[in-house]
């Protein structure tokens, strides 16, 4: 067997193991890393990238319905599931090769498979033995699996990139933003989307005015709910999924995907010999500073179950690497981080939702505007951009913004730097906006709720 020696050996070429590697390379490190699966992870293979592409195309056809209320006349428009499909592959292509030139022009030493520990210091990869004075773990998530007879032909969002056509009737399981944001391609798309919860509302724990708004708006899209119920078992006969429901009814669907949520892609890890220690939901355990039951591993990104988001990934791998140089330990902070939720219509905020804001502060304000946005005056479409702001009243500062409409991810991230950096009311106040926008309506809300 052919054996190796690290400073640092990364497990996991996904957007975070990725940069640690790269950084880590850079500070004159002697680093590996192990990828059983694509360089690029989840975010880049089977997650945030193919999902905004695709969603990108879920949305041509409102733009098409708009087109006759600008003056323009054309033929109703056909859609090639294969064809996006096949251009989905080849961009993704180019982005894993962009991630192993990056780790090779670094000097990272990339090994193809997954590696399972032997010890605390030492892992198997193939039938290489590799020994390091430091790991990092960094293999992220996989999507949770449910029980039901017809599972072995029930998708997750790992598949659903890759169907090989699109069904005319899916059943999404599941309110959680994969869910939604796959319900809102579908349904863009063509297809009949029904979602299907065991709680009352989608997106738990994102804030109930926003949320509320934009489950009326998938509504009149045309996308169904199936609200405080959930199936007892789905079977699958003749290229049929069959779903009974506790309620004693049976629905027919040509397609089902889960989208339950996420658990740590630990398995083939082996971590008893590394003595790694695990919580209940089987995220690996670490301090302030990422450092696991092991003194010398360490873990980062979703498979430590904190902030499940790529750029938190890459920014705590930023933070592990330069503690790695410093004599004072920096320890990494996760307040008002930027999120966004693809639906249609798209949702993003920064800091805190009403409910929390009320929780932690004892005197809050909160101002809103709804309006049907420029782009849709001219036509029949009623849908709404609303804005919520939160503020804490005793000190002017903003608490949490929260934008839904087209283009909220985008008009999200640039007020966040702002926020970020402690922004008042009053600072919108005393900003001119940008007219005809609807992002100018977040620096003019003069009323409060």
């Amino acid at each position: 067997m052919t054996k190796y020696d690290f400073d640092f050996f990364v497990i996991g070429g996904g957007s975070g193991g990725v940069r640690a590697a790269r950084v880590a390379a850079a500070r004159g490190l002697k680093v590996g890393l192990a990828e059983g699966w694509d360089l690029g992870g989840t975010c880049v293979n089977r997650g945030c990238v193919p999902k905004k592409l695709y969603s990108y195309s879920s949305h041509f056809f409102d733009e098409y319905k708009l087109m006759s209320s600008f003056g323009w006349k054309v033929s109703r428009p056909s859609f090639s599931w294969n064809n996006l499909v096949r251009n989905k592959k080849k961009e993704l292509r180019r982005l894993t090769l962009i991630y192993k030139n990056l780790l090779t022009n670094s000097g990272v030493e990339v090994f193809k498979n997954y590696a399972t520990f032997l010890d605390p210091n030492t892992v198997k990869v193939n039938s290489m033995i590799i020994n390091s004075k430091k790991f990092l773990i960094a293999v992220g998530t996989k999507p949770k699996k449910l029980n039901f007879n017809a599972s072995k032909n029930i998708i997750t969002s790992d598949d659903a990139f890759d169907i090989k056509k699109l069904p005319n009737k899916i059943l999404i399981l599941g309110g959680g933003y994969i869910a939604v944001e796959f319900a809102s391609i579908f349904k863009g798309l063509g297809v009949d989307v029904t979602i299907s919860i065991r709680s009352k509302n989608i997106l738990k724990g994102f804030d109930d005015d926003v949320v509320d708004r934009l489950t009326n708006s998938m509504k009149e899209k045309g996308i169904k709910f199936i609200n405080e119920t959930f199936p007892t078992d789905i079977s699958f006969k003749n290229k049929n999924f069959y779903v009974s429901f506790k309620k004693g009814s049976t629905q027919k669907y040509d397609l089902v995907m889960e989208a339950l949520g996420r658990v740590p892609n630990i398995e083939s890890l082996n971590l008893k010999a590394a003595k790694v220690k695990v919580s209940k939901n089987n995220s690996i355990i670490v301090n302030n500073h990422f450092k696991t039951s092991n003194k010398n591993l360490f873990a980062i990104g979703d498979v430590i179950d904190r902030v499940q988001l790529t750029p938190v990934a890459i920014a705590e791998a930023m933070n592990l690497v330069e503690n790695m140089f410093r004599k004072t330990k920096k320890k990494f902070h996760y307040n008002n981080i930027p999120t966004a939720v693809f639906s249609n219509p798209n949702y993003a905020f920064v800091g805190l939702t009403e409910a929390d804001a009320r929780k932690k502060y004892k005197k809050i304000e909160v101002f809103t505007s709804s309006f049907r946005p420029l782009k849709l005056s001219l036509s029949k479409l009623n849908e709404k951009v609303f804005i919520k702001l939160i503020v804490n009243k005793l000190n002017d500062k903003i608490l949490g913004l929260h934008y839904l409409g087209e283009n909220a991810a985008e008009i999200i991230q640039g007020f966040s730097v702002a926020v970020v950096k402690g922004l008042k009311k009053a600072d919108l106040d005393e900003t001119i906006g940008i007219h005809p926008t609807s992002a100018e309506e977040i620096v003019t809300l003069k009323s409060n709720n």
